[in-house]
C-alpha cells in the first residue's frame, strides 16, 4: 500500500517545488520596477525639490514646539520658557567656558537673568522665536548653534449649543 503512494507523492512534490519556483520568478519579473531613460533636466528638478523638501523637514524636526495647556484664564496669554545649555562642556578638560545667547527672529523678548548665563528664560507669547547661542573656551575657540522655539496659541474650543424645544409656558 505504501508503494501505492510513494510515486504519486514524489511527483506531486517536484510539481509543487518547480512550480512554486516559476511563479516566484513570475512574480519578480511582473512586479520590478523596469529603469525607464531619465529626462536630465527633470531628474535635476526632482532632485532639487526633493533636496528643498529635506530641508524643509529637517529645520521643522529643530524646532521645539511648546503646547500651552488651556488654562481658562483669557487674560493670560505668555508661557515660561527655559533655555538650558549648563550641560554644554570643552572637551579639553579644564577650559572655562563662556556663553552668549542672542534672538535671532520672533517677538522680541528680554533672556533673564542675562544673554551671558548658561541657562536663560524668557515669556513668550504665542508665535515662533529664533535663537542662537555661542559658547566659547578660553583660548576663543567658539561653537554656535541655533534653535527654534515655537509656542502654539493656547488652545480653546467654541462652545456647544444644545437646544431643547417642546411645549408648554414655564416661563411666565
Amino acid at each position: 500500500m505504501n508503494r501505492n503512494y510513494g510515486l504519486p507523492l514524489i511527483i506531486f512534490i517536484t510539481v509543487v517545488f518547480f512550480g512554486w519556483q516559476w511563479y516566484a520568478q513570475y512574480m519578480r519579473e511582473r512586479f520590478t520596477v523596469k529603469s525607464v531613460p531619465a529626462n536630465p533636466v527633470k531628474a535635476a528638478h526632482l532632485e532639487k525639490t526633493r533636496a528643498e523638501l529635506e530641508e524643509l523637514a529637517e529645520k521643522e524636526r529643530r524646532k521645539i514646539k511648546v503646547m500651552v495647556e488651556h488654562d481658562n484664564r483669557p487674560e493670560t496669554n505668555t508661557y515660561p520658557m527655559i533655555l538650558d545649555a549648563t550641560k554644554s562642556f570643552d572637551p579639553d578638560l579644564g577650559d572655562n567656558i563662556s556663553f552668549q545667547w542672542m534672538q535671532t527672529s520672533g517677538p522680541p523678548v528680554k533672556l533673564l537673568p542675562n544673554p551671558r548665563s548658561g541657562k536663560v528664560s524668557f515669556l513668550g507669547v504665542a508665535g515662533i522665536y529664533g535663537f542662537e547661542l555661542t559658547v566659547t573656551d578660553d583660548y576663543g575657540a567658539k561653537t554656535t548653534i541655533t534653535k527654534t522655539v515655537q509656542i502654539a496659541a493656547e488652545p480653546n474650543l467654541p462652545p456647544i449649543v444644545d437646544i431643547d424645544i417642546r411645549q408648554g409656558s414655564e416661563l411666565k
